[in-house]
């Protein structure tokens, strides 16, 4: 599993992040340390060598791209860098981007669904692999194995790590680990291959709406929906079902 350092001036801030732990154990991803004091954050970062840094970007003493620009000097490759702030400040933004190579810019207040899509994304850079994996049917885990059939077979529910845990007796955490063991990834991560697989399957043998295809997966937000499937397949859920009745 990868590590994460937060770094942010506001406490509130930190402690939200704080907060959703699970979602950062989703998304393949440890909480090694945080910090209100950037300087501090610094000299902890050195010591942790984390996976990834998210870091606020305007901070009094050290901004964000200013303790990038440090990491960036030591022997050691630095870690990946998040930028979180409440502002869109586009010269700072282009800079991080353009000059330090940083892997993203998160606007505040960050959504649970912007966090998880981050934290994906984060995931498979630090792994250099596709966040699109192969769907297995079975691992030599008996108990991922009862996971994985349960969520093939119902793509729609809203499926947590806490709900899969109290379902099958598991803690929450060992669910995460197994998936990291046994298929090298993430739960949300497997969970979409799952649910796009079966709304390709669908968009090519049945008739029906493509907004029903998203809500019968798991995505009853159309557009969202429309959004993730263009991204991973590169064409709409239109154009797809178009290409395979020809």
């Amino acid at each position: 599993m990868h590590t994460v350092y937060l770094v942010d001036d506001d406490k509130i801030v930190l402690d939200d992040f704080m907060r959703r732990r699970d979602s950062f154990l989703a998304g393949g991803f440890r909480i090694c340390g945080c910090e209100t004091n950037p300087i501090d954050a610094l000299a902890e970062i050195r010591e942790k060598r984390p996976s990834a840094v998210f870091s606020d970007l305007k901070m009094p003493e050290l901004t964000g791209i200013g303790m990038l620009e440090a990491l960036r000097c030591d022997a050691l490759p630095p870690p990946h860098f998040v930028i979180i702030s409440a502002y869109n400040e586009f010269e700072d933004v282009r800079r991080f981007f353009s000059h330090y190579r940083g892997f993203d810019y998160i606007l505040k207040p960050v959504s649970d669904r912007d966090l998880s899509e981050l934290l994906i994304r984060l995931s498979a850079r630090i792994d250099k692999l596709s966040p699109v994996v192969r769907v297995k049917a079975e691992t030599p885990s008996r108990e991922l194995n009862e996971i994985l059939k349960h969520l093939t077979e119902y793509p729609s529910m809203n499926h947590t790590l806490e709900n899969l845990g109290a379902l099958f007796s598991i803690n929450p955490n060992t669910v995460c680990n197994l998936f990291a063991k046994h298929l090298n990834t993430t739960f949300i991560a497997y969970l979409k291959v799952i649910r796009l697989k079966r709304a390709s399957e669908l968009l090519r043998t049945t008739n029906i709406t493509v907004k029903s295809v998203g809500i019968s997966c798991g995505y009853p937000n159309y557009f969202y929906f429309t959004r993730l499937f263009t991204k991973t397949f590169g064409k709409t859920p239109t154009e797809y079902r178009e290409m395979g009745a020809r």
